[in-house]
């Protein structure tokens, strides 16, 4: 990954702007061209599709992450598609993001340019369908998801190898998803046949159906409040009472022994680890192995298998530049580099200087017997 692992985008959408006409005004707003104020921008609960929880924590980044850009959010009409940008489909900014309850709300205030598309005057069209249905349609935040925080969450949360989400209404303990960059905020459809925007309708019925299927199990002695389901819970358990004993059948919950089973040794789950040794472990494979290491402990390698891979590799490298070396060794063997011999230059002391030596002696000799002589 060469450090990062680039990820898709992610797309969660919102239950519906507003179905309050009066928080839209048309001629008002940063820019004066509309603003619809109190527009939903995520709400807690499932991502739908994502098999991702939308937790109060990511609520709370979202609203400082939309907050941070002083410039505000971007909104298009609809997401850019594979084969297309969002040039042309430019709304404006959502600014003054709060959390409220459940739900991250923003104003959304219109531009000049969203008035003049080549589709025609977008921003008019998306006020008066939040004038006309606000059920119809939504916002759906894009952004990138930061997979390693969602991980250690995960890991953080793990009792006995399986995890447990501490939000109680994650009843399918999905992960949880953490926002690591915060994109736009688009306006997309949902069904018209959803009275209060697709992902929040799909998300209370399956909250009702979880309730249902606990209370017809004898999971839970309360009563559910149904509010998106039209059944009646206490006809529901009855008739699943009958079915097991006409077929002779019980539940136990998972991991209940039995009452023919063999009793045998329990094991003790392995201790987990803590935020501080998932990171530490996390650093000894990247100071070992650079950013490789980082990779395969994602990948879930043991730390001794990254050391055969490693070594197996350095094999490779010290073969490959022997082999070089080699090859580099035979080439200059076979160059000629000038004559065998080295020429020599200077004076021929074995002729010259003699020959001068004898010279100056003859000399000195004349000038003694001349001295001689005189006296």
């Amino acid at each position: 990954m060469s450090g990062v692992i680039e990820l898709p985008l992610k797309y969660f959408r919102a239950r519906t702007a507003t179905a309050n006409a009066s928080e839209i005004d048309r001629t008002g707003g940063l820019y004066g061209f509309g603003v619809i104020n109190g527009a939903s921008i995520i709400t807690r609960g499932e991502a739908l599709g994502h098999d991702l929880w939308v937790d109060a924590d990511f609520l709370s980044d979202v609203t400082a992450a939309g907050n941070a850009k002083n410039t505000g959010l971007k909104a298009r009409f609809t997401h850019p598609g594979l084969s297309s940008d969002g040039l042309g489909t430019y709304l404006g900014k959502v600014h003054n993001l709060r959390t409220e309850g459940d739900q991250v709300l923003g104003d959304l205030h219109f531009q000049e340019s969203a008035t003049k598309t080549p589709d025609g005057n977008l921003a008019d069209y998306v006020m008066q369908l939040a004038e006309d249905a606000p059920e119809d349609f939504g916002i759906s935040i894009v952004f990138d998801h930061d997979a390693a925080a969602s991980e250690l969450h995960t890991l953080e949360n793990t009792q006995g190898g399986r995890f447990v989400s501490p939000d109680e209404d994650n009843k399918n303990n999905y992960p949880h998803a953490r926002l690591q960059q915060l994109r736009a905020a688009d306006v997309v459809d949902s069904p018209a046949a959803n009275p209060d925007g697709l992902f929040h309708r799909e998300q209370q019925v399956a909250q009702d159906a979880e309730g249902l299927f606990e209370y017809a199990l004898g999971l839970r002695d309360d009563k559910p409040d149904l509010v998106a389901l039209s059944v009646d819970s206490d006809r529901i358990r009855a008739a699943l009472t009958r079915f097991l004993s006409r077929h002779n059948l019980s539940l136990i919950e998972e991991g209940e022994p039995m009452a023919d089973a063999i009793d045998t040794p329990e094991t003790p789950a392995p201790p987990q680890a803590t935020r501080e040794e998932f990171a530490a472990e996390l650093q000894r494979y990247i100071t070992a192995f650079g950013a490789q290491g980082g990779e395969w402990f994602a990948a879930g390698r043991s730390f001794e298998d990254c050391q055969a891979l490693q070594l197996s590799a350095l094999r490779a490298q010290v073969e490959s530049l022997t082999a070089e070396r080699d090859e580099l060794a035979g080439r200059i063997a076979a160059v000629q580099l000038g004559e065998e011999q080295p020429e020599q230059f200077g004076d021929d002391t074995s002729t010259e200087k003699p020959q001068a030596r004898s010279l100056s002696e003859g000399f000195q000799n004349r000038i003694r017997i001349n001295g001689a002589s005189r006296n």
